[in-house]
């Protein structure tokens, strides 16, 4: 059986109020508020940051805060 969020990459219904959905929202939120707080002068940490929101990111990426997600990989 699918999980609610392999429904939700896949287009499918899903239920929003799955516990993993609920937990990689909330993550989401914490992260990219976090991310907006910075200045522009905190590039290490905004990296950081995108790092953790994305899994992975290229060399030279920059997101214009603020910035807003669901769900992070």
């Amino acid at each position: 059986m699918k999980t609610e969020k392999e429904k939700m990459l896949k287009g499918e219904l899903y239920n929003g109020t799955d516990p993993d959905l609920l937990k990689e929202r909330l993550n989401a939120r914490r992260l990219t508020r976090l991310y907006n707080q910075t200045l522009e002068t905190d590039g290490n940490k905004r990296t950081e940051l995108l790092k953790e929101l994305f899994g992975s990111t290229g060399r030279d990426l920059y997101i214009e805060p603020a910035f807003r997600c669901d769900y992070v990989l």
